[in-house]
């Protein structure tokens, strides 16, 4: 088992997508890869390495963890496809980027 927190840490994008990419290639030898991370590049990386058929969906588990609140859940466990692509996109995960452009385009507040 391999547990990484912050595998982004100083480095650019471009490495951080590598990095995402390479940690699937450690998965995909039989390593079980734990990560904590807050950067959309390590997870685009992941799901290049879905896309490209070097995990399959069900070796990939993604958890989104929210602030404690009696009325919701904490935890929220979003499917990734085949394509790569993800089917439940929480308020707050790695939707910064589109939050910022929406507001440049004049969508947001």
């Amino acid at each position: 088992m391999l547990l990484i927190e912050n595998p982004e840490v100083h480095l650019h994008p471009a490495g951080q997508a590598l990095m995402g990419q390479f940690l699937a290639d450690v998965a995909r030898a039989g390593v079980q890869v734990v990560i904590e991370t807050h950067s959309d590049h390590i997870l685009n990386g992941i799901r290049r390495a879905v896309r490209l058929h070097r995990l399959i969906p069900e070796q990939v588990m993604l958890h989104f963890f929210k602030p404690r609140s009696a009325e919701q859940t904490q935890v929220i466990t979003p499917q990734i496809d085949p394509f790569g692509n993800i089917d439940v996109w929480p308020e707050g995960f790695f939707d910064q980027f589109d939050k910022d452009m929406n507001h440049f385009a004049g969508w947001g507040d």
